[in-house]
C-alpha cells in the first residue's frame, strides 16, 4: 500500500497539501483505495479514502499498527553545511539510516552558505525519504548554527563524535550499545580546521577516524552515520 502524512480530525485522517497532490494526480488514487497513514508518531494506520475533496483525501481508519522502523536511540547529526545536492543527499541518507535530528552548521572551511538549503525543500525531502524506508517519524531539520552552538549542545548526549578527516589515529569505536544519545559531527567539502578540531575535542568529543582516504563530505556522512547505527544496534 502506498504510503503517505497527513493529521487527525476526529475519528478520520485528512491528507493534504503536497501529499494529497501526489495521491491525487501523481497516484491517482480516489475512493475506497486503501493507503498508509502515518502522524509522524510511531504508529501507522491503514485507511481506506472516503472522500476526496478538492484539496483532501478523507480517511476512514481500518487498523493500526506500532511502526517497527523508526529508530530506537537519538542519533543527531551536526553536518556542517555544504552545497545543495551534497546536503540534500546527506538528509535522505540520514533518514534512511535513521538519524532523529539534523542540525546545520557553519564552520571555517564551509564553502556553501546556509540559504542555499531551503528548511522547506529539506523536509519534503526528509518525509519522502521516511515513506520509502517505512519509517513514521519524519526526523527533525534543525535551524542552521555555528561551531559554537553545536558544542553548547554535548550536554545533551552521552557520546559526542566527530569525523577527523586528517588523522589514521582516531579512537577505536567499540560498542554503543549503552548510549541512548549520541551526537555525530560531520565537516563540509573543505573539513574542519586545526582549530576547530581542538574545540571538539577540548568540549569532549571524541576524535574518529574514517581511515586512510580523504572522503568526500556526503560519504564521510554516510560511513559515519551507518558505523554508529551499526555500533549501537539502532
Amino acid at each position: 500500500m502506498r504510503r503517505f502524512f497527513g493529521e487527525k480530525d476526529g475519528d478520520k485522517i485528512v491528507v493534504k497539501d503536497g501529499e494529497f497532490i501526489h495521491l491525487k494526480n501523481v497516484l491517482r488514487l480516489g475512493v475506497g483505495d486503501e493507503v498508509i497513514v502515518s502522524l509522524n508518531t510511531d504508529i501507522e494506520y491503514v485507511c481506506e479514502i472516503e472522500k476526496v475533496t478538492k484539496t483532501s483525501a478523507i480517511c476512514k481508519i481500518n487498523g493500526e499498527n506500532k511502526c517497527l522502523r523508526n529508530p530506537l536511540k537519538n542519533i543527531v547529526l551536526f553536518q556542517a553545511v555544504a552545497k545543495k545536492p551534497k546536503f540534500e543527499f546527506i538528509v535522505q541518507k540520514a533518514t534512511e539510516i535513521g538519524i532523529s535530528e539534523i542540525v546545520p552548521f557553519m564552520s571555517e572551511y564551509c564553502i556553501a552558505k546556509v540559504t542555499e538549503n531551503k528548511a522547506e525543500r529539506l523536509y519534503e525531502i526528509a518525509l519522502n525519504a521516511c515513506k520509502q524506508c517505512e519509517r513514521t517519524i519524519i526526523p527533525k531539520i534543525s535551524p542552521a548554527t555555528d561551531v559554537v552552538g553545536v558544542i553548547e549542545r554535548f550536554k545533551e548526549f552521552d557520546i559526542v563524535l566527530f569525523a577527523n578527516e586528517r588523522t589514521d589515529v582516531g579512537e577505536k569505536l567499540k560498542s554503543l550499545s549503552k548510549q541512548k544519545n549520541i551526537a555525530i559531527i560531520v565537516g563540509s567539502e573543505g573539513g574542519f580546521s586545526q582549530k576547530e578540531k581542538e574545540k571538539f575535542v577540548e568540549a569532549g568529543a571524541v576524535s574518529v577516524s574514517l581511515g586512510k582516504r580523504i572522503l568526500r563530505c556526503e560519504t564521510a556522512s554516510v560511513a559515519m552515520m551507518s558505523l554508529v547505527s551499526i555500533l549501537s544496534d539502532n
